[in-house]
Parts: structure tokens; C-alpha cells; sequence
């Protein structure tokens, strides 16, 4: 057992160096560029957010007469669709989706047919941008071979060991992803802040054929990843993080974290699939060693072992992340974390195949 523990650990750590190193790939770019462009965003009974949302977008730097916005109601009940009708942003379509289609990939696809712009650039109705977001974002287009921007995504800080446990959580799944797109082995990224070229999301989307009510981001990226190999940058660009909303309750959180996980079924990118049992294992592991002291002492060496190596090498790899976002103030929170994640990651797991999650309202299987 203990052989078999060491060889994933080992294997863990090749891959955290190798997002590490990845990481330090990822380039600034401070090239203007002025596409046309249409932000797209799926909206649903967010008539608490989208005021903020409306604001945000009239902030951005970028000529109006380059710029679109599409708002897409998903059939709310609350006030959202007035709030939207009745907005002065310049430039803005709301599409009222049709009786009988719902959720993120239909009003995508719902959308995008007839934007104006030649680059899409989503995000999500409880997010708020920096002025130079759009520009920022759409700048690494200048380079003719990219076709798809993964953009970094913050949790709005707050307090409590909750909030610091999930800020941590999220950074370094955003870190993850970067460094895998910065090795040229996209993994995943986060539909709160992507753009992609139009033309190539209508040649090679498939959001029909997919059973997974989410997944709208990492399905894509995916397929741009199979057809245009290279083709994926990271923008770690200050300008370019979205701040989103993090989550009050636990039981919303878990709910969310099931919702994330359960899409996982339908990956078929090898590498994806291949880091996701990595870190499974990985977990699953410690938590071996752990359980398995309780009953033995003669373990304690292997566990503490174990944990160290797992612990300097996260601190490692989410440093620099942590360091880019400003929240420094999470660095010492990551030593406590190793345990509970391990736990929480098993947990999900298996709650991802044998729980319902609940999403705007609505119940999916997955």
C-alpha cells in the first residue's frame, strides 16, 4: 500500500510543477485591439444583481460603436426582465428565450448566431469587471493563432474561515486551469470569463449533443483544444479579473461544487480525465494514511510525510496565484486546508453520482 501511495504522490507533484511552470508561461499583454465584440450573458431571476451587472458594463474603456451586449433572460420570475428592458445601456439586445428552452448552453446558443461581434465574451449576471476588462480580453487577439481566452476569476473577499476556505478553493482551481493552458494542456476554465472567436464556436460547438445541463466552458475548450492545438492563452492580466460572488451557506456550496463535478462523467479529454483521478487518488490517499494512524502509530511517519510534501508543494504552485489576485492574506490558511480538502474532495465526489443538484431554480441529475 505504502508503494502505491508514494508513486501517486510522485506523480502529483510532477504535475504540480509542471502548472507551477506553467503558471510563469502565462504572458501580460498590453496590446490594443478594438474587434467588434458582443458580450453574452445568460441571466435568471438575478433582479438583485443586474443593476450592478448594467453599471459595470457602462464602466468598460471600449468604443461603444464596437460593442454590443446580449442579455438573455432565462425565463425569470422576479423583475429581471423589466430591469433589462428598461435599461439605458448603450448597445444592449435582450433576447426573451422561447417557451420550452432553458439554461446556459441554449441561450448561448440562442445568442451568438446573431451577435455582431467577431469575438464572444461571456460572463456570468452576478460578476463585476474592471474598466479595462473588454479591452484587456479581447487583446490577446491580436495574435492571429489564439482562438480562445480563459480570463481569471476572483471570489468578492469577505470574512470568516468559510469565505477564506472557499476564496482558496476557487483560486486554485482558476490557478489550475491557468497553468495547464500554460503548458499547452488545457484542462478546464471558467465561463464567468472566456472569449472566443465566433466563427469558431459555430464551426465546432455541439452544446445539443451533450446530456450535461453545464458545462458550456470546459466542453469547449476541449473541442478548440482537439481541432486548434496551441490555440489557448490565459490572460493574467489585472484587468482582466472577474469578480464574482462567493456562496453563504454550506449546503448552497456543496450544492454548486455537485453541479461542477457531475458534468465530469462526460469528459473526454485524456489529460482532464487523467488529473482529475490524480487528484482523487491523491486525496483519497492522505485520507488512507490518516485513518489508517488512528489505528497505527507506526504510520504517523508516513502521513507526516505525506502531508508535508503535499503541503509544500501546493504552497509552491498556489504562491504566485495568490500573489496575482492580492490575497495574501490566504497563504496561511494552506496548511490547514490539506485535510479538509481531502475530505471535502471524496465527499463531493460521491455525492456528484448519487445527488440531484439544484441550478436557478431548477432540479438536474447532471
Amino acid at each position: 500500500m505504502i508503494l502505491v501511495i508514494l508513486i501517486i504522490l510522485i506523480l502529483y507533484v510532477n504535475k504540480i510543477l509542471q502548472y507551477r511552470f506553467g503558471w510563469n508561461k502565462n504572458i501580460v499583454t498590453n496590446r490594443s485591439a478594438y474587434p467588434n465584440v458582443s458580450v453574452v450573458v445568460s441571466i435568471r431571476n438575478e433582479s438583485h444583481n443586474i443593476l450592478q451587472l448594467i453599471n459595470s458594463l457602462k464602466s468598460q474603456v471600449y468604443p461603444i460603436e464596437n460593442l454590443e451586449f446580449i442579455l438573455i433572460n432565462d425565463h425569470s420570475t422576479d423583475a429581471t426582465l423589466s430591469i433589462l428592458e428598461n435599461s439605458d445601456l448603450e448597445n444592449l439586445k435582450v433576447i426573451d428565450m422561447p417557451v420550452g428552452v432553458f439554461g446556459k448552453k441554449n441561450a448561448i446558443n440562442v445568442a451568438i448566431p446573431n451577435a455582431k461581434g467577431d469575438i464572444i465574451l461571456l460572463s456570468d449576471a452576478d460578476c463585476l469587471f474592471d474598466s479595462y476588462w473588454i479591452r484587456t480580453m479581447v487583446g490577446y487577439f491580436r495574435n492571429d493563432s489564439v482562438k480562445l481566452v480563459s480570463g481569471p476569476v476572483v471570489i468578492k473577499e469577505k470574512k470568516g474561515f468559510f469565505q477564506k476556505i472557499q476564496s482558496l478553493e476557487f483560486i486554485s482551481l482558476i490557478a489550475s486551469g491557468a497553468g495547464a493552458i500554460g503548458s499547452n494542456d488545457a484542462i478546464f476554465c471558467n465561463g464567468a470569463n472566456m472569449a472566443y472567436k465566433k466563427d469558431v464556436f459555430l464551426e465546432i460547438n455541439d452544446y445539443e449533443h451533450e446530456t450535461s445541463v453545464s458545462g458550456d466552458d470546459v466542453f469547449l475548450l476541449h473541442r478548440v483544444k482537439r481541432e486548434y492545438p496551441k490555440s489557448i492563452v490565459f490572460a493574467k492580466h489585472e484587468s482582466a479579473i472577474v469578480t464574482t460572488n462567493s456562496i453563504d451557506s454550506l449546503k448552497s456550496f456543496l450544492n454548486q461544487r455537485i453541479r461542477w463535478t457531475s458534468k465530469s462523467s462526460e469528459y473526454k479529454d485524456t489529460s482532464t480525465i487523467y488529473t482529475s483521478f490524480l487528484v482523487m487518488f491523491t486525496n483519497l490517499s492522505l485520507l488512507t494514511l490518516f485513518f489508517t494512524l488512528l489505528f497505527n502509530n507506526n504510520y504517523i511517519f508516513y502521513f507526516t510525510l505525506f502531508y508535508l510534501i503535499k503541503f509544500l508543494i501546493d504552497y509552491l504552485f498556489l504562491s504566485p496565484a495568490l500573489d496575482f489576485f492580492e490575497r495574501h492574506d490566504l497563504k496561511k490558511w494552506i496548511f490547514v486546508f490539506e485535510l479538509f480538502y481531502s475530505f471535502y474532495v471524496i465527499l463531493i465526489i460521491i455525492l456528484s453520482f448519487t445527488r440531484k443538484f439544484e441550478w436557478k431554480g431548477r432540479i438536474h441529475n447532471k
